[in-house]
């Protein structure tokens, strides 16, 4: 019984030291980093309540608010079509994606594209990156701002390998 009763004060003892110990303070502060598939920081939201104070890795801010002339859908189908009409097409489906981001300057001229995240394939037997940002670059007087006070902007959206 008194064993019973020393497991049972002992048990009760932890669990309340362990209340007092967990950090509740709320004082962290909410971020998320991402990084492309080389594991080089892109860009970081330190503030998760207000989705437009995003960090470029420029060490400057940069404003999501810019989008393709006629929608996404339009760049879809911008992107498809070269994709599809490149002189090295072997009719592969590859049925993969890519998380990729565009930084533009105020002139909304592409600076940079990085991929962010491979989905379903790698660069072993062709070397999509280079594909990928080849087709991007193609787009580069093809985007409108949403807002004109920035000198900074950036987009970030899927690639599809079909």
């Amino acid at each position: 019984m008194i064993f019973k009763y020393s497991i049972f004060v002992s048990i009760l003892l932890m669990q309340s030291l362990s209340f007092f110990c967990q950090n509740n303070s709320g004082s962290r502060s909410k971020e998320i980093i991402y990084y492309d598939v080389d594991s080089i920081p892109v860009f970081g939201i330190y503030n998760l309540d207000n989705a437009n104070n995003i960090n470029y890795y420029i060490q400057t801010k940069a404003s999501p608010n810019i989008e393709f002339e006629g929608g996404y859908d339009s760049l879809l189908s911008f992107c498809d079509s070269l994709y599809f009409n490149r002189e090295d097409y072997n009719h592969d489906e590859l049925n993969a994606r890519a998380l990729y981001s565009i930084l533009f300057d105020k002139n909304l001229k592409i600076k940079e594209i990085r991929i962010i995240k491979r989905f379903a394939y790698d660069n072993q037997k062709y070397n999509y990156d280079d594909l990928i940002r080849k087709i991007l670059f193609f787009t580069e007087d093809k985007w409108l701002k949403k807002e004109d006070n920035c000198n900074w902007y950036f987009y970030l959206g899927f690639f599809n390998l079909r």
